[in-house]
């Protein structure tokens, strides 16, 4: 119980900062979540231009990451409700990318947002396939604790690196600070990462806790 309490409340963290500001201004309007920034540097010059490589689809990668992990979560957990619930929250939040209903319809082959469909897709089903099948296939847990460093790692560095990169290019056309939304990411990635790790040296500990999951 314990365990999972800690990894969805690293998840928690992510999901909302995600959705929280990255950058932050006193202007609400100017205030861009990465949802925000997904959308944002595609109309910066210095992005349309080719002068800074920025593949916008990495800013969604926070609440990709989420969906997988709460599948993955979900998978270890005998209560059919709970899990049922997970999948729930998690199939609520992959679909937050995605674009309008006017455009969703074409979406899938649109060079525009025919990544971001496909890419919806592809965590859908694989959040999908851990929580019914997860428990079953990953029965190592070395390798599912390895899976939550990769997680977290990959939520703490990915679209917040991004971030670092466009930052400067933001704050030429508006001064902003730093928001708690990215540091939430980066905060519930290494949380995700370290509890991975904690889980790896316990188990090797004789007479270590139980695993993560009911």
């Amino acid at each position: 119980m314990k365990w999972r309490v800690l990894l969805f409340a690293a998840l928690g963290l992510i999901g909302a900062g995600y959705f929280g500001p990255w950058a932050a201004h006193k202007d609400a309007g100017l205030n861009l979540a990465a949802d925000d920034l997904a959308e944002f540097v595609k109309f910066m010059p210095v992005v349309r231009s080719g002068e800074i490589g920025i593949m916008r689809e990495l800013f969604y990668v926070p609440i990709w990451l989420t969906s997988l992990g709460l599948g993955l979560l979900a998978s270890r957990i005998k209560s059919f409700g709970l899990r049922l619930a997970l999948l729930a929250l998690s199939l609520l939040l992959v679909f937050t990318p995605l674009p309008g209903f006017t455009f969703l319809l074409t979406a899938y082959r649109s060079p525009e947002f025919g990544p971001t469909f496909w890419a919806t897709v592809g965590v859908m089903l694989i959040a999908i396939g851990l929580t019914v099948f997860g428990g079953r296939i990953l029965r190592s847990d070395r390798v599912e604790a390895i899976l939550w460093i990769v997680l977290g790692l990959a939520a703490a560095s990915i679209a917040p690196l991004h971030f670092v990169k466009i930052a400067p290019e933001i704050d030429r056309l508006y001064h902003f600070a730093v928001g708690w939304g990215v540091i939430a990411v980066v905060a519930g990635g290494l949380g995700l990462a370290l509890i991975g790790v904690a889980w790896l040296i316990i188990k090797k500990t004789p007479g270590s806790l139980k695993k993560p999951g009911v």
